[in-house]
Parts: structure tokens; C-alpha cells; sequence
């Protein structure tokens, strides 16, 4: 019993050693700016725009799923009104989609622009992260991931 009781030992530490545990599976989505000193931080986003001018953002998306994953990126304008706690999209309006493969514990990071095409104040940009296929109408409830930002577009001068 005590020979059978090392044997079942030292084989449990060794299947331990050669077949390490899966951590947490998670997508990390996130947007950044530069600042001055061309770092990058979560901080200084566009918040005023001139309708018809470039604003842009640094997306990221960093793949800790332990496979690789086919992402695609979903950028929407929306007009949204706000009803005590809830948020309702009124409009969406698709500025850009852009696709990218990543193995696991691979990060990708692009400099993304965006014109917005109309004004209005408190005007969402949503970020809408799919691993797999988009559907038909892209949507927060659809996607894998979402992020967003407030933006007021107003007339050029």
C-alpha cells in the first residue's frame, strides 16, 4: 500500500509538472490616446469634434483565450436619449469595420480615425468587438465586447 501510495504520488506531481492548469479565457478590449510625451494612456479622448473632421483613438485588443480567435471590430455613430438610467440608441450609423486574427497572447493595436458625418450633442462612438461573424445589425447585446465614447459634433467654423 505504501509503494502504490508513492507510485500514485510522484505520478500525480509529474501529470501536474507536464499538463499546467488553464488560467481565466479573456479578450481584452480597450481604447487609447497618446499624450504629450508619446505615451500611451486611457486618458484625453476626443470629446468635441468639427462635423467632417478626423478624430482618432488607438484600439486594442489583446487575445488570452488559449486559441487563436478571428476578431472583428465594428465602429457605429449613435444617436442615443437617455430616460432616467437607460439608455436608448434613436440612431446608428456604421463608420468603419476592420478584421484581424490573433494567436494566443497576441496584441494588436491600430490607429483608428473616425469623421463624423452629422452634429448633435452627447453622441456615442461605439466600439463593438465580434470573435466570429457580425451580424446583420450590429448591436451592445450582440457584440463580445463594447466600448464607447461621448462625443458633440458641431458645425465647421
Amino acid at each position: 500500500v505504501l509503494v502504490l501510495s508513492v507510485v500514485l504520488a510522484v505520478g500525480s506531481v509529474g501529470y501536474a509538472v507536464a499538463v499546467p492548469t488553464q488560467g481565466e479565457q479573456f479578450t481584452e478590449f480597450y481604447l487609447l490616446t497618446e499624450n504629450t510625451e508619446q505615451e500611451l494612456v486611457a486618458d484625453n479622448y476626443p470629446e468635441e469634434i468639427e462635423r467632417g473632421t478626423q478624430a482618432g483613438v488607438i484600439v486594442g485588443i489583446e487575445n488570452n483565450e488559449y486559441e487563436a480567435k478571428n476578431y472583428t471590430v465594428v465602429v457605429q455613430l449613435q444617436g442615443v436619449e437617455q430616460i432616467g438610467n437607460q439608455t436608448n440608441v434613436t440612431s446608428r450609423q456604421e463608420l468603419d469595420r476592420f478584421r484581424t486574427t490573433l494567436a494566443h497572447n497576441e496584441t494588436y493595436r491600430e490607429q483608428h480615425s473616425f469623421t463624423p458625418t452629422r452634429t448633435g450633442t452627447n453622441l456615442r462612438v461605439k466600439y463593438l468587438l465580434y470573435d466570429g461573424g457580425v451580424p446583420a445589425t450590429p448591436t451592445s447585446e450582440t457584440a463580445y465586447r463594447d466600448l464607447h465614447l461621448w462625443i458633440d459634433v458641431v458645425e465647421a467654423n
